[in-house]
């Protein structure tokens, strides 16, 4: 290990020191350390941050998947059950991968919220410092980030994990979950656009208002709501970081499909998402859920 990496991370306060070690392209482990003791570690691998963890987390990664909705627990404890038993030769989320219960765009985003809240948690804390500790990682390329994807500024780094993520509100457990209509007039609309699959109305907090489903189709909008939350959030920080404002509008396309989110205004948390298949075409969608906000937005100041 140079001695410039030494001058540039050894020592320095966690940011500084970790934007320096970004800056170099360096790769490795940074051990956290506050009063002599580590408090928790981010490996880099050329300048991108492949993993974090701090000791103020109060779960692993396993319980934060599972805190989120993504996989019931009976299907993760078989899965981590696998993974010590291989000696954590395979890593959790490879596995999670293999056996279906997660896409790797999904894992991906989960692992950076897990990450960037590891970063927030020491990233204010001026008494912990970066040790530096040589040795390339062996790392998934698909799955590093940048330092501005997993950097969390302060407002939206709570509006990611308490309001995307954390959608089972404490006050819910044992209250009787109301009945959610599965279809709504305004909704039923969008049943006519080309490729159409499935549309959602819901807060940013996870509160769903309204669902339809096609036809046909076979899928639980309902179910598609925590990942649909998880890529929302990463958008709403990518925004933040780029100086550009709110998310009012999102697209993404993908193989067999496409998906729109339209926030309902600037000063709403609530949106109307759209997914269809590879047949959808992105002007006729926008413009058909553009004529539909004006009762949307009357759904959502009913509650």
């Amino acid at each position: 290990m140079g001695d410039h990496v030494i001058e540039l991370v050894d020592g320095h306060s966690f940011m500084v020191a970790l934007k320096n070690a970004v800056e170099i392209k360096w790769s490795g482990i940074l051990n956290a350390m506050k009063d002599s003791q580590q408090v928790g570690v981010v490996v880099l691998s050329d300048g991108h941050i492949a993993w974090a963890v701090s000791n103020s987390q109060t779960e692993n990664f396993a319980s934060f998947l599972e805190r989120i909705g993504m996989l019931p627990k009976d299907k993760l404890d078989e899965v981590v059950l696998k993974y010590r038993s291989l000696g954590k030769s395979k890593k959790l989320g490879v596995l999670l991968e293999e056996t279906g219960l997660i896409t790797h765009a999904t894992l991906r985003e989960c692992l950076k919220a897990h990450v960037s809240a590891a970063i927030s948690s020491m990233m204010d804390d001026p008494e912990i410092t970066l040790q530096a500790s040589g040795g390339e990682m062996a790392v998934d390329t698909s799955l590093i980030f940048l330092f501005s994807e997993v950097f969390p500024a302060s407002e939206d780094q709570v509006f990611f994990e308490n309001s995307l993520i954390s959608r089972v509100q404490p006050d819910s457990v044992g209250k009787k979950e109301e009945p959610l209509p599965e279809e709504r007039n305004v909704l039923q609309e969008l049943a006519a656009l080309p490729g159409y699959l499935y549309s959602v109305v819901s807060s940013s907090e996870g509160n769903l208002l309204a669902c339809h489903v096609a036809d046909g189709v076979t899928v639980d909008a309902k179910q598609q709501l925590p990942s649909l939350l998880v890529w929302l959030g990463a958008s709403s920080l990518s925004s933040n970081e780029l100086k550009m404002g709110k998310v009012l509008f999102e697209f993404i396309q993908s193989e067999q499909g496409s998906l729109f989110v339209h926030i309902v205004d600037a000063e709403s948390s609530y949106f109307l998402a759209v997914a269809c298949d590879e047949n959808a075409k992105l002007g006729v969608v926008r413009h058909k859920m553009s004529e539909l906000l004006p009762e949307v937005r009357k759904l959502t100041e009913m509650q």
